[in-house]
């Protein structure tokens, strides 16, 4: 077979299988095992973004209606119309003011306090004005959670010491003692080494303090609060 012979055949060939691919029927590819990241994500899992959406898994609390929240802080004055609180729980009856505390800064989301009893001077606690156990359980609704960071670094200029430690722990073998989330601002004083922040439960000592030395710590609290222009400082 000569050259002109053999093109004519190879294009000829050609043709026939671009025709063939153009009216043969086509078939499906099999799909590719690809499963969505989202589904992995469990829809309790998913933290609210409103007050109204959670409910307390404490059995304390089940149950309990959005009347009796209200009825809780009827007489409060800043605490949120949605917030949910436990009326057997210890920091919700100091936002109520059912029980006592030194207080040194409040906004209608949050109040801060003296711890009882302190690891360092001017050791203090946040809370939110909503009753979850920690953060995730039933899970604290995001502006109340807002709220807490500034607080914090005005806490931090209040208690008057360079360095300080943050603190947040959630659940009892995490260390945390009262079921409502709360989060420790804790002076680490220079000249005191034993004092504050010391990394094992065994040597995290506490010290006792009389309430005319409470009012002290809190009246210095509020009065560098006050010198820096501290909306939230209470009288």
């Amino acid at each position: 077979m000569d050259t002109l012979s053999r093109h004519k055949s190879f294009l000829l060939a050609s043709a026939v299988l671009l025709l063939a691919s153009i009216f043969s029927p086509q078939t499906d590819h099999p799909a590719e095992d690809i499963v969505p990241v989202e589904s992995h994500i469990k829809p309790e899992a998913i933290l609210p973004t409103t007050a109204t959406t959670s409910h307390s898994m404490d059995p304390t609390t089940a149950g309990q209606s959005n009347a009796d929240s209200k009825a809780l802080n009827a007489d409060a004055g800043t605490i949120p119309d949605d917030t949910k609180l436990d009326p057997n729980c210890v920091f919700c009856q100091i936002v109520t003011g059912e029980a006592p505390s030194f207080k040194v800064y409040e906004t209608k989301h949050s109040l801060a306090f003296l711890a009882k009893p302190p690891v360092s001077h001017g050791h203090t606690l946040i809370i939110p004005k909503y009753h979850s156990r920690t953060l995730t359980d039933p899970g604290l609704p995001d502006e109340f959670l807002a709220d807490v960071g500034p607080i914090m670094k005005k806490i931090a200029v209040m208690n008057g010491e360079e360095s300080y430690n943050v603190i947040q722990n959630n659940g009892r073998t995490a260390g945390q003692s009262v079921h409502h989330v709360h989060f420790h601002v804790v002076t680490k004083p220079v000249d005191e080494a034993g004092r504050g922040l010391i990394l094992t439960p065994e040597s995290w000592p506490s010290y006792k303090m009389t309430d005319t030395e409470y009012a002290q710590d809190a009246a210095q609290m509020r009065q560098i609060g006050r010198d820096h222009g501290f909306p939230g400082v209470t009288a």
